[in-house]
């Protein structure tokens, strides 16, 4: 099945309504071409047509992922997850913390670096004309200074992206799942997650991650009953 075909065919099974084909022809695509943003939010829109939040929201953010700036993505993100039983926002959810995210989000991380590097440039670039030409000697290290002043902010922007990475975020996909002390279901129960929640990979442990909310609340949870993005 050619990718363009395969897309508007499941595009049309959703325009009919039938939004189980529509995930199904999705699903298909994804797994026999590369991944692209269009097609993890129309499969998005269909698994929350069906009314499965978890997968819907999972793949939302896959696509967010790969287009931080949409503003229809992120508003159905929004929409989505006003209507999930758990609230997990941290203690600095608005204000500062928010803007923080907000700001986090706007670049993906390869583009990131990409501004890193220009900055690093651009700064060397300034120090080698400071030198070459010492008659503008304020001037040049005025951008020096600017560049170096970018550059530092970038990096710590980075940083904070690799967090992402490596921790990656998971999606609960059932309906509910209790998290525990352990990785084991002997284990005490710690709290209970519903579908749609999301939490941060800290550690595994054969069947179980160990995830942190952005509550501070942390517990073993099988890895069947989720999805990292």
């Amino acid at each position: 099945m050619a990718e363009r075909d395969g897309f508007a065919e499941a595009n049309a099974a959703y325009e009919k309504g039938d939004f189980k084909t529509a995930a199904d022809l999705y699903e298909e695509l994804l797994r026999t071409h590369p991944p692209t943003a269009a097609a993890r939010y129309n499969l998005g829109n269909a698994y929350f047509r069906l009314g499965e939040k978890g997968k819907a929201l999972l793949n939302y953010e896959r696509a967010l992922a790969a287009c931080p700036r949409d503003g229809d993505l992120a508003w159905n993100i929004r929409v989505l997850k006003s209507v999930l039983p758990d609230r997990l926002e941290g203690s600095n959810a608005s204000g500062a913390g928010a803007l923080a995210r907000e700001a986090l989000g706007f670049f993906s991380l390869n583009e990131t670096c990409l501004l890193l590097g220009v900055f690093l440039f651009s700064a060397a670039a300034a120090a080698l004309f400071w030198f070459l030409f010492p008659r503008f000697k304020i001037i040049f290290k005025s951008l020096r200074t600017l560049f170096l002043a970018l550059a530092f902010l970038t990096a710590l922007v980075a940083a904070a992206k690799w967090r992402d990475t490596k921790d990656p975020l998971a999606v609960v996909l059932v309906k509910e799942i209790d998290a525990r002390y352990g990785p084991s279901q002997k284990e005490t129960k710690a709290f209970l997650l519903h579908e749609g929640a999301e939490a941060r990979v800290l550690d595994e442990s054969g069947d179980w991650f160990y995830v942190s909310l952005a509550n501070k609340n942390a517990g073993w949870i099988p890895k069947s009953s989720c999805e990292a993005v």
